[in-house]
């Protein structure tokens, strides 16, 4: 019935203000758990001070155990026993254990004493606190019935109530906290309020309201706490000295007389200051002066109280001798419910008068009330000097006394002066005898003898001196006093257990009652205290063998390991005493145990996994859930139990961890169908089946173990997880068999390669046979002129691309950007044709590469016919389109075209740059899906850009079904991998997707690769670009050839020169011309660059080349926006900040672009960590843009450079380059500025520049 353990702590240890105070922060919401550990009992909270805004944290140890809790705050005004901080604390570790926010196991509730924490009677938490049956019970209760309301004052309501011929009875008060103490004798130990109590609780509510108990408020009763802090009451004549004022109905106290003082003063609220002072010589010696003529206080203890604890504790002043140890004269008894004046006592005297106000009859009152509300109500007891006290009370009493009187005993840091007053003795100086106490705590001894009957003899030890119990001049129970030597005894176990010896110090036990006796009493008794038998009552056995046994129980997160440990049938805790006694009929065996052997097993234990946790204080071990399960674990802990024959108990009680302790069988029978393979698949765990759907509930929780139906966990091993889950994941099915796509192959191969044949068979049909050996690819020539061209890696993708026509695969060509993906596609197309006599196949692309295409096309296949199907005069009739081999659209035209695109039958569907389609649910994915195609390929340098779910609608495409539906795939593979960084998850979608995806990089094909490769990079204007353009050139081509016309033609040249700048910078961007009239950033090479950057070159770095500032610029913003790192310089850029900017590239990773100015970039660098070269806009002079390629291509260089001019198609920029194939040797060895480029332009040739 007593208070929680913690909340008793606070009132123990704790002053009013502390109490008052703790409480105070707790309920404005000051306190915050940060850490909690279940299996060591121990908590770390966060307390806001109410005075000042700073935190301090408090660190609570073993909160579990009354005897062991023990708290520390790092706040500087700890200074008592406990602080406000730590109170808080310990009212909100309380409030979060009572709510079950910290609660591992149910708690079990004592009717006898509850608490509902309401403030008022609110229907809403009754119906939390109670059950709801109850609550249904006593509604139905009330219907018929009433309580029996007995008593209905001072806030508190006795009543009974009749259930079943039976009386139960309820008291229901208001505590401290304005919460709801309740008593019954009502079992349930479910609930806090039990069926009684509900129906006088729901009686109260229905017939006076929910502040009922405010109507029957005893205001008397809280004056009275008030006075107490000055030591009066209300039966004391107040006048003239204190009055009272009511706010909000409740008292607030006025002292009229100031010459009245508070018993205890009230701490200052002042931010304690350490400030170093030193003192003087004579200071010194003036200070000792005044030290020798203080007073000094004197505990007497009073054994003139009749009842329980037999002695009261009473306080003396007087003047001390010189040797400090004894008063001179007589001595004055003080009356310290009142003010005392303390200014003539020392510091430790003033320490000792408040420790002695806490030992005073009303302080142990109010702490008996606050632990046991119901103590003595029903009884009606009113207690006489010669009552005895319920041993609830004295137990309660015995618990508050001891640890004040231990540190009055202990602690004191100046011999406190104690003395007796002996029992019937009047309180007077003469009568008063000086004892001297002792801090070593008497210790009981035991002895026991057989005569006729068994003696048992209680012996204490007190100073080194032993004493017969009978010895005791003490009349009270919780001191051991002799010849004026006074000691305590250890603890209230004690107490109690020298209690039932006294007075004599001796017990009895008859032949009959010996057994009992023994199993009750005595043998309980020696696990703690030294007992002795008579010779002729024992047997002795040194080497005794102890069997080892091992209890399992759960702590939160941990699973607890608890040796224990039998000697001849009888258990022993490992801190149990060294000697066991055993009963051997009437006479008893004491068996030493074997420390050596018990350690060893303990030992073994912790060996058997290096983070276990051990207990010191338990002896017991624990490990973590997560580490039960990982790298088999628990199997071979069984293993190893079962080798060291140890039985494991505990089993079945457990709820998170229990484990069956069979290793699963499995059999595994898979075969092919025309598309699919089937596998049946029988797992058990000795007799318990588990089923499919089981297993892939386990796998997407990332559990390592299945719910059988006997109610145990089966675990799966980590290399059975290892070599099935991804058959499990894959696979459809619910209860005996899965079904697999035919794009699974991989996954029966690899489970094929490792098989088990016990566990796994594997019955192919033939074509998966031949499948099989994934490395077994047909090898087929390429035609004569193309195997001249094609490098040895493009073979191997020329190759591998008819094995996946030949198994209706789609796959993913997915090489480094310049590896010639293009070329080897046009390859096979070209194979395939001659295989097939006919072709129709469709290329998408971006609309930047639809002529790059289109000139591969005539390059290297050109016996292939192309048409391009794109813009507005594209046609709409469908046998248009299938009167050539190959048609080039874009991804955009796709989008508008699909209706008819859709109805044509293609042989061939290939996707460029197929990272356009990774959004599953955009049009141009949904469109591309929707194709008649016998075969599909993707091309892309980087299939994946930003997360893994970048793969599945192009998988989607290529091979409908392969990876599930999209929710499947995201929760299985896309989520785990990307989010979490799972490993085995990458690994298994790596598996699955490894037949379908080729991919070479640079660097592992850099021995075919020539050390340089320049390509052209077209670009297709939009039509805000083409308008502007073409209405400059229409303008400059009249003027120019007008002017021709009249001056001739090597006088125009300034004019020709100015056209041809202007529509060069057209075709970078109308933006950045220099005109009055400015126009808007229309750039096809700009949103290319782009494009290149974010998707293509990946973790290359390159260098970007321009003629005009102004491009620079408008790259440099993309660039920010798209928060690509870079470095500039220009003309402009002086010479230390050149050098810090090619530091920068050449050093720093994150730095991929490096943006140059051609004419100042064309000499004197060296930028070697770039392996990619965009001229943007390219000129006459091909000996300009060389050096720049060179800055990347020099000594130093490891890497494969690639180079690319940007071309506008049907430009200036296009007609020049087809000049130069006519003027190649001219331009070669004359030329090497426009001027002399210009000068050797026929009119012919401008007529054809500016057509």
């Amino acid at each position: 019935m007593a208070l929680p353990h913690l909340i008793k702590y606070v009132y123990t240890h704790g002053t009013d203000e502390v109490i008052r105070r703790g409480k105070k922060i707790h309920a404005i919401g000051f306190v915050e758990l940060i850490e909690y550990n279940d299996l060591f009992g121990s908590a770390i909270l966060r307390v806001k001070d109410d005075t000042y805004a700073t935190y301090y944290k408090v660190y609570i140890q073993k909160f579990k155990d009354p005897k062991s809790t023990s708290l520390r705050c790092g706040c500087p005004y700890n200074l008592g026993e406990i602080c406000r901080h730590e109170a808080a604390a310990l009212f909100q570790l309380q409030e979060m254990i009572d709510r079950g926010h910290l609660q591992t196991e149910k708690i079990k509730y004592d009717q006898r004493h509850t608490v509902a924490k309401m403030k008022a009677i609110d229907l809403k938490t009754l119906r939390l606190l109670s059950s709801t049956e109850a609550l249904e019970e006593a509604q139905d209760f009330l219907r018929t019935s009433k309580a029996k309301i007995e008593l209905a004052e001072n806030e508190t309501v006795k009543a009974s109530v009749t259930l079943k011929g039976q009386i139960y009875k309820v008291i229901i008060r208001k505590n401290e906290e304005r919460n709801f103490d309740t008593s019954c004798d009502y079992e349930d130990t479910g609930h806090p309020l039990c069926l009684p109590k509900m129906i006088v609780l729901l009686q109260l509510l229905n017939a006076h309201g929910s502040a009922y108990f405010d109507s029957i408020r005893n205001l008397d009763k809280e004056k009275n706490k008030l006075l107490e802090a000055y030591g009066y009451s209300l039966s004391n004549d107040l006048n003239g000295k204190f009055e009272f004022a009511y706010k909000e109905g409740k008292p607030f106290l006025r002292v009229l007389d100031n010459s009245i003082k508070r018993v205890v003063a009230v701490a200052p609220q002042l931010r304690p200051v350490l400030i170093p002072q030193q003192v003087q010589p004579a200071q010194e010696a003036q200070t000792e002066e005044i030290i020798k003529s203080l007073q000094r206080i004197g505990v007497v203890f009073n054994f003139n109280k009749k009842n329980y604890p037999q002695f009261t504790v009473d306080v003396v002043m007087g003047e001390q001798n010189d040797s400090h140890d004894a008063f001179t004269g007589k001595v004055e008894k003080l009356d310290i419910s009142r003010y005392v004046n303390t200014d003539n006592i020392s510091e430790n005297d003033k320490e000792l008068l408040t420790l002695l106000r806490k030992l005073q009859e009303t302080e142990i009152n109010k702490y008996i009330n606050r632990n046991s509300p119901f103590s003595g109500i029903w009884e009606n007891i009113i207690h006489q000097e010669e009552d005895d006290l319920p041993d609830e009370t004295k137990e309660l009493m015995a618990e508050y006394l001891l640890p004040k009187l231990k540190k009055i005993f202990t602690e004191s840091t100046e011999i406190p002066l104690v003395f007796l007053l002996p029992q019937t003795k009047a309180f007077k100086t003469n009568n008063l005898q000086q004892l001297q106490q002792q801090a070593e705590e008497a210790r009981p001894h035991f002895f026991i003898r057989k005569n006729t009957h068994y003696n048992i003899q209680c012996r204490v030890n007190a100073g080194g001196i032993e004493y017969d119990l009978g010895d005791n001049e003490s009349a009270s129970p919780l001191f051991f006093l002799y010849n004026h030597q006074i000691h305590l005894w250890k603890n209230n176990d004690v107490i109690h257990l020298i209690e039932k010896f006294l007075p004599t110090g001796k017990m009895s036990v008859s032949e009959e009652d010996w057994n009992k006796s023994l199993h009750q009493f005595i043998l309980p008794l020696a696990r703690d205290h030294k007992v002795d038998f008579d010779k002729s009552l024992i047997q002795e056995i040194k080497d005794g063998v102890p069997e080892a046994k091992l209890f399992l129980q759960e702590k939160g997160d941990y699973l607890v390991f608890q040796p224990s440990f039998s000697y001849k049938g009888y258990e022993t805790k490992v801190r149990d005493r060294d000697e066991m006694l055993i009963p051997q009929g009437d006479k008893i065996l004491v068996v030493h145990r074997n420390r050596e052997a018990e350690n060893t097993f303990i030992q073994k234990l912790q060996n058997l996994h290096s983070n276990f946790v051990y207990n010191e204080d338990l002896a017991s071990l624990a490990l973590k859930g997560t580490d039960v399960l990982k790298n088999n674990w628990f199997f071979l802990f069984v293993d190893a139990m079962k080798e060291m024959k140890t039985p494991v108990f505990g089993f079945e009680a457990l709820k998170n961890f229990r484990f069956n302790t069979a290793k699963p069988q499995t059999k595994i029978f898979i075969s092919s169908n025309t598309d699919w393979f089937d596998a049946k698949v029988d797992i058990l765990f000795g007799d318990q089946q588990v089923t499919v759907a089981e297993v892939k509930r386990a796998l997407a929780n990332k559990q390592q173990f299945v719910q059988l139906n006997d109610g145990t966990l089966g675990i799966l091993p980590e290399e059975w997880l290892k070599k099935y889950s991804l058959l499990f994941r894959v696979g459809e099915g619910k209860t005996n068999s899965l079904k697999l796509s035919r794009y699974h192959l991989s996954v029966v191969d690899e489970l094929y390669e490792t098989r088990d044949e016990e566990e796994l068979i594997v019955q192919l049909g033939k074509k998966y046979e031949n499948l099989r050996q994934f490395n077994n690819i047909k090898e087929i020539e390429p035609s004569y002129h193309l195997k001249m061209i094609l490098r040895p890696y493009q073979v191997a993708g020329y190759q591998w691309l008819n094995y996946l026509t030949e198994i209706k695969w789609g796959g993913i060509l997915a090489d480094d950007m310049g590896l010639g993906k293009t070329v080897q596609a046009l390859s096979y197309i070209e194979y395939y044709k001659k295989m097939n006599v006919k072709l129709k196949a469709l290329v998408i692309c971006p609309t930047t590469l639809i002529y790059n295409w289109e000139n591969e096309i005539k390059k290297f296949t050109p016996e292939l016919s192309n048409r391009i199907h794109h813009g507005g005069t594209r046609t709409r009739v469908k046998e248009e389109l299938a009167d050539h081999d190959i048609t080039i659209t874009t991804y955009g035209t796709l989008r508008s075209d699909i209706k008819l695109l859709m109805s044509i039958e293609f042989d061939y569907v290939i996707l460029d740059e197929s990272q356009a389609i990774k959004n599953p649910s955009s049009k141009v994915t949904r469109a591309a899906c929707l194709l008649n195609a016998k075969h599909r390929l993707c091309m892309s340098g980087t299939p994946l850009q930003n997360n893994t779910f970048d793969i599945f609608a192009q998988m989607n495409f290529l091979n409908p079904g392969m990876l599930g539906t999209m929710e499947f795939f995201r929760q299985e593979f896309a989520i785990p991998i990307d989010k979490f960084g799972d490993p085995e998850r990458k690994e298994h979608l790596k598996k699955i997707l490894y037949p379908f995806i080729l991919r070479r990089t640079k660097e592992q094909v850099a021995k075919d690769l020539p050390e340089k490769l320049e390509m052209i990079l077209f670009c297709e204007m939009e039509d805000e670009q083409r308008k502007i353009y073409d209405a400059y050139r229409n303008d400059f081509r009249n003027q120019i050839l007008g002017t021709i016309e009249v001056q001739g033609i090597q006088r125009s040249q300034l004019t020709i020169l100015q056209g041809l700048m202007k529509l060069r910078q057209i075709c970078d961007s109308p933006a950045i011309l220099n005109e009055q009239e400015k126009f808007e950033n229309h750039s096809i090479k700009l949103d290319e660059l782009t494009r290149e950057i974010t998707e293509n070159i990946g973790d290359h770095k390159a260098l970007i080349f321009s003629q005009f500032l102004g491009m620079l610029a408008l790259i440099r913003a993309k660039l920010d926006e798209l928060g690509v790192k870079y470095e500039y310089f220009d003309g402009s850029t002086s010479a230390p900040d050149r050098e810090k900017a090619i530091q920068s590239f050449q050093k720093d990773n994150e730095v991929r672009v490096f943006l140059i100015s051609l004419k100042a970039g064309g000499v004197g660098l060296n930028l070697t960590a770039a392996d990619y070269v965009y001229i943007v806009d390219p000129w006459w002079n091909p000996a300009v843009e060389q050096q720049a390629i060179d800055r990347t291509h020099r000594i130093g260089q490891t890497k494969n450079i690639f180079a690319y001019r940007m071309i506008c198609k049907d430009t200036i920029e296009d007609k020049i380059l087809k000049l130069q194939e006519k003027k190649r040797a001219l331009a070669k060895d004359l030329i090497a500025d426009d001027a002399t480029f210009v000068k050797s332009l026929s009119k012919e040739d401008v007529e054809y520049l500016f057509s």
